[in-house]
């Protein structure tokens, strides 16, 4: 059983990990054995585990890289925003693997995987905004925060495929977004796993 977690490991860093797990169970194995012990399955175990791995450990030669991809964007002001109109979040504050474009509001999954996304709206003073978070021109789960200075928010997680569109649309029936220089409308989201 132990031999086994260090055997099967599934990770693009197999070597780095084996490394870590073989370390630890070897420190394990050598506590429970203790100075004094004659008990012959440890001393077999770690005969066995120092001829495959060898008498020293090398410094490890992985070369992972964990894909990040996050956005996080929002309003600097107030803006008035047509019927079927996507939200165009204008101030950037983290665009990492590039999938968020400011110009027309939308991010664009650059990975398949799994990603969070969040967003919060606030509506004006004495209206209303009505808007839907959107995935490839359908609508998933909707914001419609109470008249005047309310927000409503959205997090949802979604299987997105590379390419996939995901974006805040404007419904119908109200004109205006509400944010100022405290960026209260914002939209947000991370690949979580691939």
């Amino acid at each position: 059983m132990i031999w086994e977690q260090i055997v099967v490991v599934e990770s693009t860093c197999d070597s780095e990990l084996q490394n870590v797990l073989y370390q630890d169970v070897l420190n394990m194995m050598m506590k429970m054995k203790g100075p004094s012990s004659e008990n012959g399955l440890f001393q077999d175990l770690l005969d066995m585990m120092m001829k495959i791995k060898g008498p020293s450990s090398e410094p490890s030669t992985c070369n992972c890289k964990k894909t990040v991809i996050a956005f996080t964007a929002s309003l600097s002001a107030a803006k008035s925003i047509g019927i079927n109109e996507v939200v165009k979040f204008d101030k950037v504050w983290t665009n990492e693997g590039n999938g968020y474009h400011p110009n027309s509001g939308v991010f664009t999954a650059p990975k398949a995987g799994f990603y969070q996304i969040s967003a919060t709206i606030m509506s004006p003073n004495g209206k209303y905004f009505h808007s839907y978070l959107m995935k490839n021109n359908k609508q998933t789960v909707g914001m419609y925060p109470g008249r005047g200075h309310h927000t409503g928010a959205a997090n949802i997680v979604l299987k997105l495929k590379k390419g996939d569109r995901v974006y805040i649309k404007h419904a119908s029936n109200t004109e205006s977004i509400y944010s100022d220089s405290n960026h209260y409308s914002m939209f947000s989201g991370f690949l979580i796993s691939e």
